[in-house]
C-alpha cells in the first residue's frame, strides 16, 4: 500500500488543479493510441442499439447534455491513466513542487481551460440511416447544425449549395425546374438526380426546392450515390433534413427580420412538454415577404415579389417498453409573382432552319457568357402559387436486442401558374399550370449487431399520383397566325396523369475485421412500375392527338461496398464502389412543342461511382480536415435535349465521365476565432453524346458530336469559405462577427458548352451581438454586387415565331426563324438587413 501513500503525498503536493493539469496534457498528447475496444473487439464508438437510441437522444436535444461535450475533453484511456500515474510518482520532489507559485500554477490551470475550448465539438449524423460521428461515416458529407444555418442566414437550397464544394443549384425557369447537380451529374425534365429528404421521408417535386429551410435541427448533404440505402433519385446523392424534435424542456424562441426590399421575415415557436416525461409538443409559425428586386416595367409595379406562410406541429411521445412515436406535419402556403427572366437575341451561326428556300437566315446561337439584366423586365403580371402538405410518423423501439423503426410519410402539393413566357411587353404568349400531387410512402427496417457484425434489413414502398393541366397557347390574334403559317399545335392543351408505384427490399452489413478494419456492404432490390396518360390539343384549331397511354416496369438492384481503416482514433481512410440506376419514364411535357411517338419513352440510366477518402481530426482537434476523390462511369445518361419540334424532351444520350476532388476543413486557430471551408474540383464531361437535334439549326454531322464537352450546370471550381470571430465585451454581452465567400466557376447553359454563365463570386458579411436570450443580427448579402446571371437555359422563344410568322404573312418586315434563345435569369442583387432574435 506504499504507492497509495506515496501518491496522496503528491496529490497534497502539487495540489489538484495540476494533477488533473498532468492528466490532461498526457490525455491529449497521446494521438496514436486507438479508442478502447469492447469483448467482440469493436471501437466503443459502434455503441449497442441501446447506446445508439441514447446518442439520438443527446444529438436531439443538445441542450440537456451539453456540458461534457463544450469541454472537448478526449476519452480515458486505460493505457493513458497508467502513463499519467507513472509521470506523477516520478515526478520531482515534493519540496520542488512546493515551491511551485501559485501565479505559475494559475497560468497552468487557464491554459488547460482553453486547451479544452479549443476543440472541435465531435458532429454526429445519421447519413446511413444510424446514428454515428461524422468522422467515421465512409461517405463524404456535409453537415450543418441549426447554429450555422442562423448564423450564416441559409434560407433555401441554393444558399446551402454555395456552401457545400461540388454541390451547384440551377433554378431553372425560375425555380419551377430546379436542377441540383452533385459531381457533375445533371439531369432536368423530371425527377432529379439528387433525392430530398424531410425526417426521412422522400420529396419527389423539383419545386419544393424552393421552399424556406424552417424549424431544422440539421441538413446533411451526402455526396456520391445513395441508391442502396435511401432508394428512389439519389443516383448523385442525397439531402437530408431533420427537423427539431420537442423534449421534456420548454423551449420557446421568436425572430423578426427586416431590410431592403420592404423584407419582413417573422418566425415563433413554442415547445414543451404536455405530460412530463411522456409526451411532449412543438408548433411554430413563419411569414415572409419583400417587394420585387427589380420592376416590371410595363405596370411600374415590383416584378419578382414574394410571400410564404408556413405553420408546423409536431408531437412525441414516449410510449414505454423502448419505444418512441414522433410526429410532425408542415403546411406551406407561397404566392409568389414573376421571375426576373429575359431572353437573348442570338449572336452566332446563321441558318435558315425552315423549308422556305431564299427565306433570310437568322442567327440560331448565343455564344459567350449571358448577361443578367437589371432592367428591362415587362410583362404581363403573373403569378405563381404553391400550397404544400408535408407529414411523417416514426414509430422506433427496441424488440429484444432488434432495433425497429418504421417511417410512414403523406405529401400533398398543389401548384397554380400563371407566366407570360414571352418575356415581352407584348401580348403574345401565356402559359397556365394547374398541378396536384400526391405521395404516400411506407419504411419498415431493422437493425442489430452479432458479434463483429452490424445489420440492417427492410423494405419500403412509395406511390405517386399526379395530375397536371397546361393551357400554353397564343393569345389574340397570333393564335390563328401561326396556326396559318406554321400549322397546329403552337399552341398546346396538356392534360397529364402520372403515377408510380416502388416496391423496395434493403439490407446493409458492417464487419468489423479488425478493431480498425471495417467491410461494409448494402444493396436495396427495387420494382417499379409507372403509367402515363396524356392529352394534347390545339385550342385554336380545335384538334387533338389521340390520347397517349402508356405502362412500364423497371427492376434494378443497385450494391454498395466500402472498406474503411482507422490509421489512428483521430484519422482514417476509406474506399467505396456504389451502382446507381435511375428509372426510365415518358416525356409527357409539351408546352415548348408536340413530342412525337418515337419521342415519348427513354430508359433507365446507371452509373458506377468509385471513392477514395480520409477524414481526420488534427492539432488537439482544432483542425478537421476531410478530402476524397471520385471516378464516374455513367451510361445511358438521361439529358434535356430538343425534338424535331422543338419539344423540350429526356433522351439516353450516351455516356458520360465524371471525375475530381473534394475538400473540406474546419480549424480553430485561436481563441474565438473559426475558419472553415472547402474546395471542390469537377471535370464531368460526355463521352459520347451525339446531338442530332442540332442538324435541324444547320451543325453538321461531324458537329453534332459533343464528346469532351462539358455538362450543363456544372462548375469545374467551386470553393467556400467562412471567417467567425466572437469575443465577450461586458457581461454577458458578446460581439460577433462572420464573413462568408462562395465561388463558383462557369457553368454552361446549353449542351454545345457555347453559351455560358461567368465565374461568380458571392460574399455575404455579418455581424451582432448575444446578450442572455437576446440577439441582434445585421447582415448584407452579395456585398460586391456580383452580376453574373443566376442560371440560363436554351427553349424556344414565343416571341421570335410570332415574328417570323408576321414576316411570312406580310405583316410585319421578314424576320429569319430562330429555333431557340438563351432564357436567362437575373441574380438577387445585394440585399441587407436587421435580425432580432430571442430563445429560451
Amino acid at each position: 500500500m506504499a504507492w497509495r501513500h506515496r501518491l496522496a503525498q503528491i496529490g497534497r503536493l502539487v495540489g489538484f488543479d495540476s494533477l488533473r493539469y498532468s492528466f490532461v496534457m498526457l490525455l491529449s498528447s497521446n494521438k496514436t493510441e486507438r479508442r478502447p475496444k469492447d469483448i467482440a473487439g469493436r471501437r466503443i464508438i459502434n455503441r449497442s442499439t441501446r447506446e445508439n437510441v441514447m446518442l439520438r437522444k443527446t444529438m436531439e436535444h443538445p441542450a440537456e447534455h451539453s456540458t461534457a461535450r463544450a469541454a472537448g475533453l478526449p476519452r480515458l484511456r486505460a493505457s493513458s491513466v497508467s502513463l499519467a500515474l507513472a509521470a506523477l510518482l516520478t515526478t520531482t520532489s515534493a519540496q520542488a513542487q512546493q515551491a511551485a507559485s501559485a501565479d505559475e500554477q494559475s497560468a497552468r490551470g487557464n491554459g488547460q481551460q482553453k486547451a479544452q475550448e479549443l476543440a472541435l465539438e465531435e458532429i454526429v449524423v445519421t447519413a446511413r440511416k444510424r446514428v454515428e460521428p461524422l468522422q467515421d461515416v465512409p461517405v463524404a458529407v456535409s453537415s450543418f447544425n441549426a447554429d450555422e444555418l442562423e448564423s450564416a442566414r441559409i434560407e433555401r437550397i441554393d444558399d446551402l449549395a454555395l456552401m457545400t464544394p461540388g454541390f451547384t443549384i440551377a433554378p431553372l425557369v425560375g425555380g419551377d425546374a430546379t436542377t441540383p447537380v452533385i459531381r457533375g451529374l445533371m439531369t432536368t425534365i423530371g425527377e432529379p438526380n439528387v433525392g430530398f429528404f424531410v425526417d426521412g421521408v422522400y420529396q419527389s417535386s423539383r419545386a419544393v426546392m424552393e421552399a424556406l429551410i424552417d424549424d431544422v435541427e440539421r441538413v446533411e448533404v451526402l455526396k456520391g450515390p445513395q441508391s442502396a440505402l435511401y432508394g428512389r433519385n439519389t443516383f448523385a446523392g442525397a439531402v437530408n433534413f431533420i427537423t427539431r424534435r420537442p423534449s421534456d424542456e420548454w423551449r420557446m424562441g421568436a425572430q423578426g427580420s427586416t431590410g431592403s426590399d420592404e423584407l419582413i421575415d417573422l418566425r415563433a415557436r413554442l415547445s414543451g412538454p404536455l405530460v412530463p416525461g411522456r409526451l411532449f409538443f412543438g408548433a411554430g409559425i413563419t411569414h415572409f415577404e419583400r417587394d420585387g428586386y427589380f420592376t416590371n416595367e410595363l405596370t411600374g409595379r415590383p416584378l419578382d415579389d414574394r410571400n410564404t406562410d408556413v405553420y408546423h406541429g409536431a408531437l412525441r411521445w414516449l410510449m414505454g417498453g423502448g419505444f418512441e412515436v414522433f410526429g410532425r406535419i408542415a403546411y406551406e402556403d407561397t404566392d409568389d409573382g414573376d421571375e426576373p427572366l429575359q431572353f437573348l437575341d442570338n449572336n452566332a451561326r446563321p441558318f435558315n432552319p425552315t423549308p422556305i428556300p431564299g427565306f433570310p437566315p437568322a442567327n440560331q446561337l448565343f455564344v459567350g457568357p449571358v448577361p443578367g439584366p437589371r432592367s428591362g423586365f415587362a410583362v404581363t403580371p403573373g403569378f405563381k402559387k404553391r400550397q404544400n402538405l408535408l407529414s411523417a410518423l416514426e414509430i422506433s423501439g427496441e424488440v429484444g436486442p432488434v432495433a425497429v423503426k418504421s417511417i410512414t410519410g403523406f405529401n400533398r402539393l398543389e401548384r397554380h401558374n400563371a407566366i407570360d413566357d414571352d418575356y415581352s411587353p407584348r401580348p403574345i404568349h401565356f402559359d397556365r399550370l394547374e398541378e396536384r400531387q400526391r405521395e404516400i410512402s411506407q419504411e419498415l427496417r431493422f437493425s442489430g449487431a452479432a458479434g463483429n457484425i452490424d445489420w440492417s434489413a427492410g423494405g419500403f414502398y412509395y406511390h405517386l399520383n399526379a395530375d397536371r393541366h397546361e393551357d400554353s397557347r397564343y393569345l389574340g390574334a397570333a393564335g390563328p397566325l401561326l396556326l396559318a403559317v406554321l400549322g397546329p399545335f403552337q399552341s398546346l392543351v396538356t392534360d397529364t396523369t402520372e403515377r408510380t408505384t416502388s416496391l423496395a427490399a434493403f439490407a446493409s452489413l458492417d464487419w468489423r475485421i479488425t478493431p480498425d478494419l471495417r467491410l461494409s456492404a448494402a444493396g436495396r432490390y427495387t420494382h417499379e412500375r409507372k403509367s402515363v396518360e396524356a392529352l394534347d390539343s390545339d385550342p385554336i384549331a380545335g384538334i387533338s392527338n389521340p390520347p397517349f397511354e402508356a405502362r412500364r416496369s423497371f427492376d434494378n438492384f443497385v450494391p454498395r461496398f466500402s472498406l474503411d481503416y482507422h490509421l489512428s482514433e483521430e484519422a482514417m481512410v476509406y474506399a467505396s464502389a456504389a451502382r446507381a440506376v435511375k428509372t426510365g419514364g415518358f416525356n409527357v411535357v409539351t408546352a415548348t412543342g408536340r413530342i412525337l411517338p418515337e419521342e415519348r419513352f427513354y430508359d433507365p440510366e446507371h452509373a458506377w461511382t468509385y471513392e477514395l477518402g480520409t477524414k481526420g481530426e488534427f492539432l488537439s482537434r482544432r483542425l478537421r480536415l476531410n478530402a476524397d476523390l471520385f471516378y464516374v462511369d455513367w451510361k445511358n445518361q438521361i439529358v434535356r435535349a430538343l425534338g424535331q419540334t422543338f419539344a423540350v424532351l429526356n433522351v439516353n444520350a450516351g455516356k458520360t465521365t465524371s471525375k475530381g476532388v473534394e475538400l473540406e476543413f474546419t480549424a480553430l486557430p485561436a481563441e474565438g476565432w473559426e475558419i472553415s471551408g472547402g474546395l471542390a474540383y469537377t471535370d464531368a464531361k460526355y463521352d459520347d453524346f451525339n446531338f442530332t437535334t442540332l442538324l435541324l439549326i444547320g451543325f453538321s454531322p461531324a458537329e453534332t458530336q459533343l464528346a469532351g464537352t462539358r455538362l450543363q450546370f456544372v462548375s469545374k471550381w467551386t470553393a467556400n469559405g467562412s471567417l467567425q470571430y466572437r469575443r465577450p465585451i461586458g457581461n454577458a454581452l458578446e460581439w460577433f462577427a462572420r464573413a462568408d465567400l462562395a465561388y463558383q466557376s462557369k457553368q454552361n447553359i446549353i449542351q454545345t458548352g457555347d453559351a455560358f454563365i461567368g465565374n461568380a463570386t458571392i460574399i455575404n458579411l455579418h455581424t451582432g451581438f448575444d446578450w442572455r436570450d437576446v440577439t441582434l443580427h445585421f447582415w448584407v448579402k452579395n456585398l460586391t454586387k456580383e452580376r453574373a446571371a443566376e442560371t440560363g437555359v436554351a427553349v424556344r422563344n414565343p416571341a421570335r415565331f410570332f415574328d417570323f410568322a408576321a414576316g411570312v404573312a406580310g405583316l410585319g418586315p421578314l424576320a429569319g426563324l430562330q429555333a431557340f434563345n438563351a432564357l436567362t435569369q437575373t441574380r438577387a442583387p445585394r440585399t441587407w438587413g436587421v435580425t432580432l432574435s430571442w430563445r429560451r
